[in-house]
């Protein structure tokens, strides 16, 4: 390794330490690092790769003499096409099956419940080792048609070839289990290779670059994609010479173990500042001992800095903070407030005159509650009431049966909210903004219209999960409504039910389907305190929420700058490494000749992604490579104006007329039904090159992520992927101006301020999408382009 590896390593290793995982990524550095021959120095006086392979074809010719093998086929010669970068002077880039005298998949095997023999499994082979374990007996007499070849050997490579998620683990046989009757199944293939540090091979498969390749190289569905054995013969490696080989291996082990070193260090610092804050909240809340509750708010005070640099702390310090409000010690008491005992006379008033009135219910008698009922004493002026007391807790109705008949829903103009729209409520401050279905005027007779503003509790399913209505809307019967004398008093009842959530769960009997009943709810104690004292709590939870949310966006910040930093280190390594190899193929952005160039080039992986996407087009391509700049982050230097369709840079036809002219693709044009033009791609052989080589002009991370967007896009109709950028633009141009936008304030700013067209979705409808890209992580960080509004442009 030379000196400027060996500095940058060093450099690695502190950054490292410091980013979200950045230790994975220092791990993949280490492996490519080692698999480009720049981890360890070579030596002029070793034998040289090439005359390994001629030892390795002598010893092939061999076995295929005395019968151990049979005779192989030829290998394609290495093309220069097909290197993916320089290698050192001693080294040879070769196929796998030329240093290999068997690779083979194991067979399909017929089981029994004990045997001599075992079957090793995906499940058996794992980064770690081999493990024996999972591994099943196999029917002794079937092992008759198993040839000596497929028995495993001390030193195998096991790869594992079929399935998302467990293709490409591989692991080494132990020489220990070398008289051990071992064989693999169909899942798994067997690589057993000849005059090959056994180790190096296993590395090299650990590394980013086959790893990020297998599922690409794979072929089947997507339920079942497979590494066939013809692609693993033909894989590329690079050969170094055998010594070299070993101290590769001897280096990558030290490296990983200090690694190891790390991951231990950092994980026991982070559970030490989570062991440390949980004590100091714990004592916060023992307001039986007031000398630890100060003593806490001192040491919170002294190490906030410190303490609240990581999620979990934040999240316990909201907790923290809504238990400390229901308890009388989140402000100060004023004696001169009425006591809790007037606010409740007020409740009770006007229950009774809304009961004459027919808006509530008569509720029934509450149950006085017992001394053992009280968990802690409460403030001069606080009460413990039932909470049934405090206000109307009242059932959503949904009485037809079956729930989903489309009769409710036809034409339906009525949000009918559901517990999961409660649920995700808390992403949106607490505001009820999505709701799955609406009931039409027949749906609407059978349930019951809430006014926006009520609060809505949860009792099935997501048990006690909360939020407010953020229209009038319907509820189902698992879906409990409060209805308040005043607003702030709903809100304290929120904290409450927040504070009381797992209370709550554990009332549900353990069923398939949690639920609690009203009576539940209707007879928990409550800590009533007076009218002016609620007002000021209310208003100091919010505040103090709001300082959550920032200090949760630091994080954020924090998190991403050291990332940032991370893979800015890494990024300038690789392209250190490429400007000293000589692959034109794999250019770094900086080395880009022109703007113009680099666009063609994303724009060719694009269309070559999504080739065969059905519903692929000129409004779908736009919208990628709108989102290839303010999502992934790729230098595409794009104006992207508001239009009809979405964020569009004219930048697209001059990107048509350019690939016609290369003849990357063709451009046709296609008379929908309803008399609209649609333009479509045909793409052509030519396309390949341009897009081979835009993989060199991304990072692995930027790659992975756009991959991940166009398989996310590539089923999507050409509206809902309009839909899908517009709502990510107008949310990225809130973010880009400074500001937190709500749900409700994306889709206004779509349907008013985008263009007259975009009218014609409903804030329902934008409102599912909105939910799409939280679920598929596609969510926006404030990066240019911000779009501009222009006048309409005849786009398609």
């Amino acid at each position: 390794m030379n000196k400027h590896t060996a500095e940058l390593l060093e450099r690695h290793f502190d950054t490292a330490f410091a980013a979200p995982d950045g230790i994975k990524k220092l791990r993949e550095l280490i492996l490519t690092l080692a698999m480009q021959g720049k981890l360890v120095p070579q030596d002029p006086n070793e034998k040289p790769a090439s005359e390994l392979l001629k030892e390795i074809e002598a010893e092939k010719q061999r076995l295929v003499k005395t019968g151990t093998i049979r005779k192989p086929k030829s290998l394609p010669p290495v093309t220069e096409q097909e290197k993916l970068y320089a290698l050192p002077q001693e080294w040879e880039w070769v196929r796998l099956g030329a240093i290999a005298s068997y690779i083979q998949r194991g067979k399909g095997p017929s089981y029994v419940d004990f045997s001599t023999h075992r079957v090793i499994s995906q499940k058996c082979v794992r980064w770690y080792g081999l493990d024996i374990e999972p591994a099943r007996y196999i029917d002794p007499e079937s092992l008759e048609k198993y040839e000596s070849l497929r028995f495993l050997q001390g030193g195998d490579l096991l790869w594992n070839s079929t399935g998302t998620g467990t293709i490409g683990r591989a692991c080494l046989v132990p020489y220990d289990l070398n008289s051990t009757e071992l064989v693999a199944d169909s899942h798994v293939t067997i690589v057993r290779a000849l005059s090959v540090n056994n180790k190096f091979l296993w590395r090299w498969i650990q590394s980013p670059g086959v790893q990020a390749g297998i599922e690409t190289s794979a072929s089947g569905t997507t339920n079942q994609i497979e590494l066939n054995t013809s692609t693993v013969i033909n894989h590329l490696i690079p050969l170094p010479p055998l010594a070299e080989q070993k101290r590769i291996v001897a280096k990558i082990d030290e490296l990983m173990a200090r690694c190891d070193e790390l991951e231990k260090l950092r994980t026991a610092q982070q559970g030490a500042r989570l062991t440390v804050h949980a004590t100091a909240i714990k004592q916060l809340l023992n307001i039986a001992k007031p000398d630890q509750h100060q003593r806490a708010q001192t040491f919170l005070a002294e190490h906030f800095g410190e303490l609240y640099t990581v999620k979990e702390n934040v999240a316990e310090l909201r907790k923290a903070i809504l238990q400390l409000a229901m308890m009388g010690k989140l402000v100060p008491q004023n004696p001169d407030d009425q006591p809790a005992s007037e606010l409740l006379k007020e409740i009770e008033a006007e229950k009774q005159r809304l009961v004459k009135e027919g808006k509530i219910k008569k509720p029934k008698p509450l149950p006085p509650i017992k001394l053992e009922e009280v968990p802690y004493a409460l403030p001069q002026g606080w009460d413990w009431v039932r909470l049934g007391s405090v206000g109307s807790f009242e059932r959503g109705k949904s009485k037809h049966r079956p729930r989903n008949d489309k009769r409710l829903f036809e034409g339906g103009t009525y949000p009918f909210v559901q517990t999961g729209d409660v649920s995700r409520a808390k992403k949106t401050k607490d505001q009820i903004l999505t709701c799955g279905n609406f009931y039409n005027d027949f749906g609407l007779q059978q349930s019951r219209l809430w006014e926006k503003k009520t609060l809505c509790i949860t009792i099935a399913a997501n048990i006690a999960e909360t939020g407010f209505l953020g229209m009038d809307a319907c509820i189902p019967d698992s879906v409990v409504a409060f209805l308040s004398v005043d607003p702030v008093l709903s809100k304290l009842v929120k904290v409450f039910i927040d504070v009381a959530k797992d209370d709550l769960e554990r009332f549900a009997p353990s069923t398939a389907q949690k639920n609690i009943n009203l009576a539940i709810i209707n007879e928990l104690v409550f800590p009533l305190p007076p009218s002016s004292e609620l007002h000021r709590i209310v208003a100091k939870v919010d505040q103090l929420m709001d300082l959550c949310d920032s200090l949760d966006q630091q994080v954020d910040a924090v998190t991403s700058k050291q990332a940032e930093l991370l893979n800015a280190l890494i990024n300038a390594q690789s392209q250190s490494n490429a400007a000293e190899q000589l692959q034109p193929a794999s250019l770094s952005t900086a080395q880009v000749i022109d703007l113009a160039t680099y666009r063609a080039n994303i724009g060719c992986y694009a269309f070559s992604k999504l080739a065969n996407a059905q519903y692929f087009g000129r409004t779908a391509a736009a919208k990628v490579m709108y989102l290839a700049q303010a999502y992934i982050g790729l230098e595409l230097d794009l104006k992207p104006e508001r239009e009809a369709a979405g964020p569009l840079d004219t930048w697209i036809y001059d990107f048509e007329r350019q690939g016609q002219g290369k003849r990357w693709f063709e451009v046709n044009e296609k008379t929908l039904a309803n008399g609209r033009i649609k333009t479509e791609y045909r793409c052509l052989s030519a396309l390949s090159e341009p897009a081979a080589k835009a993989e060199g002009l991304m990072t692995s991370g930027q790659k992975a992520e756009f991959d991940r967007l166009i398989y996310a896009l590539a089923d999507k109709k050409t509206e809902e992927v309009e839909i899908i950028a517009t709502l990510f633009a107008v949310w990225n141009d809130f973010l880009i101006d400074g500001a937190q936008p709500t749900d409700t304030q994306i889709i206004s700013d779509v349907r008013e301020n985008w263009h007259e067209r975009k009218a014609r979705f409903t804030p329902a409808e934008l409102g599912r999408w909105l939910d799409w890209l939280r679920r598929e992580n596609i969510i926006p960080q404030g990066l240019p382009p911000r779009t501009v509004q222009q006048s309409r442009l005849g786009f398609d």
